[in-house]
């Protein structure tokens, strides 16, 4: 592996209060950034409609890696909600579980629209640019 993939492995970034990296993957269709999203899932069945919160800790154009509160199993069609943007809305998108270990999923999007690829992509590219925040920034400053 080479110093400039270890380093940017190690390094996090802070956007809208809310961490986030790069994760370097060659093989992969889409870059994956490490974030840290709250995100809602909406599931259907025969039994109705079921709403649980999922922590996504990867992100790409194409999906991401997320730790559910339950085990999803593969093929199961989902609504994701990410609060990408800054208003009240957040995006919401179609999504199929294509592989799972326990409870962390590869979640895929589906029929995405092209106003919501353009929020996605924007919100990485910011992700991509973020300067960043050097950990002594975070002391309280008052020496013992």
């Amino acid at each position: 592996m080479s110093d400039a993939g270890e380093l940017l492995r190690s390094k996090r970034y802070e956007v809208c209060g809310q961490r986030g990296g790069r994760v370097n993957a060659p093989t992969r269709k889409w870059k994956r950034f490490k974030v840290d999203i709250r995100i809602r899932i909406r599931r259907s069945d025969e039994a109705g409609v079921e709403t649980s919160v999922a922590r996504a800790f990867e992100l790409s154009e194409g999906g991401m890696s997320v730790y559910a509160s339950e085990a999803l199993e593969v093929g199961t069609l989902l609504t994701v909600e990410l609060p990408l943007s800054s208003t009240d809305e957040p995006l919401r998108v179609r999504a199929v579980v294509r592989n799972r270990r326990g409870f962390r999923c590869g979640i895929e999007f589906i029929e995405l629209a092209a106003a919501d690829k353009s929020e996605i992509q924007a919100y990485l590219g910011a992700l991509a640019n973020v300067i960043e925040i050097p950990s002594a920034s975070c002391s309280t400053g008052s020496a013992m």
